[in-house]
């Protein structure tokens, strides 16, 4: 259940930061509006008070701060909560989390020294140890005659303790997805990063754009945030080439008395990573 709680307050940050309203956000998770609007009240009122934009590296990692001071409070404030709600009758859980959300939200706008250090950009290189490939898991793709993918950056995690980060952005910045179903990928980028074991890959789409088959008409495509994420380890290791496959899919809801509605998500099982030696 946090884990969930967790994502769908990722998603409504990245939509405020949108401009879409706190309001929209309650009312799509009317289960969770509860605990959501003391959260996202206090992220509104601080992103006001801050009249300059941070990087998009700095907000990243300072998110990922943001989010490891929410689990920790939480996690304190369970511990005690049955002996605290026996004094006072309710649960503290939730005052504790809007309480250090206060202290630590403004870190999302306006802390430009990352909780996780960014390393330096890599550049493309066409003999790299890293590839970065794009495919699709066939799902509802047949429904399209284009889906057009917009990314605009990538982003990988070490393992271990020092929590890097690397960041780049592609070579190839839009991809249309009904080319790249089942086996067929499209390499959107080649270069060389540090080595080492890395557990997680980000990619941010700032734009999809469907077109429909049957009607020609150009329809929504949500993502759950501006970016997808995929778990999965893999290794950088000298004198090897590590391609990774990215896999998207997109699936739909609803049916034709409410309205079918698509979304675009990681396709985790279909993801992953193949290591070759490297040439010469």
């Amino acid at each position: 259940m946090v884990d969930i709680f967790d994502k769908i307050l990722d998603e409504c940050m990245d939509r405020i930061n949108r401009g879409q309203s706190v309001e929209s956000c309650l009312a799509d998770y009317p289960s969770y509006a509860e605990q959501l609007e003391p959260l996202l009240r206090s992220m509104l009122q601080t992103k006001k008070a801050y009249t300059f934009v941070p990087s998009d590296s700095a907000k990243m990692a300072a998110r990922q701060r943001f989010q490891a001071a929410l689990e920790k409070r939480v996690q304190k404030e369970e511990e005690k909560q049955p002996r605290l709600t026996r004094i006072f009758g309710r649960p503290l859980a939730r005052v504790a989390v809007a309480t250090a959300v206060v202290a630590t939200i403004a870190v999302y706008f306006g802390l430009n020294q990352p909780f996780y250090p960014v390393g330096p950009a890599p550049v493309p290189d066409s003999e790299g140890n890293f590839v970065l490939l794009i495919s699709d898991d066939v799902n509802a793709i047949g429904d399209f005659t284009s889906v057009d993918v917009s990314i605009t950056r990538v982003g990988l995690l070490l393992s271990g303790d020092s929590g890097e980060w690397i960041e780049f952005k592609p070579e190839i910045k839009e991809v249309d997805l009904t080319t790249v179903q089942g086996d067929k990928t499209q390499e959107i980028w080649r270069g060389n990063i540090p080595e080492g074991e890395y557990n997680k890959i980000f990619i941010y789409v700032d734009d999809i754009k469907g077109i429909l088959e049957a009607t020609g008409e150009t329809v929504e495509i949500k993502l759950p945030s501006n970016k997808l994420q995929i778990s999965k380890p893999f290794q950088i290791t000298a004198g090897t080439v590590t391609s990774f496959t990215f896999d998207l899919t997109v699936v739909s809801t609803g049916n034709e008395q409410s309205g079918i509605k698509y979304i675009l998500k990681p396709q985790i099982g279909e993801s992953g990573a193949e290591t070759k030696p490297a040439k010469g």
